[in-house]
């Protein structure tokens, strides 16, 4: 079986700094390796720095994989070595519409290291938010690694969601984002953060917004923009004291649900609620502090790698877990896959399979690890006889 995606990671054996960043980029994309049992993306990551006998890292194979992303980690070592300048040269090669190269420029010079690799978009790691980072300083480099955080979670995304062609892949193209994010909020106490998130996002990143009061438009219904916008965006919920009680933010809570759009919550409580919204339980959450710009920006950066790796996440969970069930080949059971831990709004989609005639046994897949039994069994109170399961225990 294939992968959806394999991430491979090229540096110089040297290169503190770049084993630093590798390790890094394992745990974002696999998991924290220093938590092996943690929920992660399980996205395969290996890493290319030891030499073979010939003075170069191992080669790629790009056939073990759907997509293949490959990272190469250019500081001043890196630069200098001859044989790393012919390996990216090599992998340069290899690139087409299912592998792509993401150049990370660790030092002023990196752009230069071959005259192809220059023609594509690198990330720049020096600079944060217009800012120039320090890599010796602790405070610094740990923006350096939000900021390639970011941006490669947003390329992976759009590498798996074939956004276009390789020979398409120009300035204008890099500009424009398939990853849209719509901003739910309650206008009352949650619209001046929503519209500071909004130029934030504007003003920053390669993302596009979805903002009711700008973005409704004119002769068009509410309830169908919304609806169509929220099938193909990740929502962002601005999750404030009047949240709860605003009918038109249930119902976006609602509608993302139904479509399986990716969701998270930035908590920005300042009193309570008067009865908090069941639904907006079993999804990543953050919390905003804004007591300063420089807080708040750092904020707006968390929900943003919140959200991305909720949406590589879906993208890449749906595809592995499909991968299995073609695996699985059981013609007597019906397998569902879905990308989150389940919860009882599954239900409403469980009922639709077993009340058809003749219905099959249900399986519904998700991802690593399993959920705790106490869950389990208040899904099996409901129906005993659908089953949860994972990939590690389906069989």
């Amino acid at each position: 079986m294939k992968y959806p995606l394999n991430i491979n990671v090229v540096w110089h054996p040297d290169s503190e700094i770049g084993q630093e960043i590798a390790e890094y980029i394992y745990s974002t994309f696999c998991r924290d390796y220093k938590r092996p049992l943690s929920r992660g993306i399980g996205i395969p990551v290996y890493f290319r720095y030891f030499k073979d006998k010939d003075g170069k890292p191992l080669e790629i194979d790009c056939s073990k994989s759907e997509k293949t992303a490959i990272i190469l980690l250019i500081d001043e070592e890196y630069f200098m070595d001859d044989n790393l300048r012919r390996y990216t040269s090599d992998l340069l090669k290899l690139v087409n519409n299912d592998v792509r190269i993401f150049p990370i420029s660790l030092f002023d010079k990196a752009y230069s290291i071959n005259p192809e690799l220059g023609k594509l978009q690198f990330i720049n790691a020096q600079r944060f938010l217009n800012q120039k980072l320090d890599f010796t300083n602790d405070f610094d480099f740990t923006k350096a690694l939000t900021k390639i955080k970011s941006e490669l979670l947003h390329d992976c995304a759009r590498l798996l969601m074939d956004f276009h062609p390789a020979y398409k892949d120009k300035e204008k193209h890099r500009i424009n984002s398939p990853v849209k994010l719509f901003l739910s909020h309650a206008k009352n106490d949650g619209e001046k953060i929503t519209i500071s998130f909004k130029q934030f996002i504007e003003n920053s990143l390669k993302l596009d917004v979805f903002f009711d009061t700008v973005d409704v438009a004119d002769g068009y219904g509410f309830a169908e923009q919304f609806e169509t916008e929220i099938k193909h965006s990740a929502l962002v919920v601005f999750h404030t004291d009047e949240y709860s009680d605003r009918e038109w933010c249930r119902r976006e809570v609602i509608i993302a649900k139904r479509h399986k759009s990716p969701i998270v919550v930035a908590h920005k409580i300042k009193d309570g609620e008067k009865r908090a919204f069941p639904y907006l339980g079993n999804m990543p959450t953050s919390v905003i502090h804004n007591n300063s710009k420089e807080e708040e920006e750092l904020s707006f950066i968390r929900i943003v790698i919140l959200t991305l790796t909720q949406v590589l996440n879906n993208l890449y969970q749906l595809r592995l877990l499909n991968n299995y069930i073609e695996l699985y080949n059981d013609n007597n059971i019906e397998v569902k896959a879905i990308s989150s831990p389940p919860e009882l709004f599954n239900f409403l989609d469980i009922r639709k399979h077993t009340e058809k005639p003749n219905a099959k046994p249900l399986i519904i897949l998700y991802p690593d690890p399993p959920l705790g039994i106490e869950e389990v069994n208040i899904l099996n109170e409901l129906d005993p006889e659908v089953k949860f399961l994972t990939p590690v225990n389906l069989s």
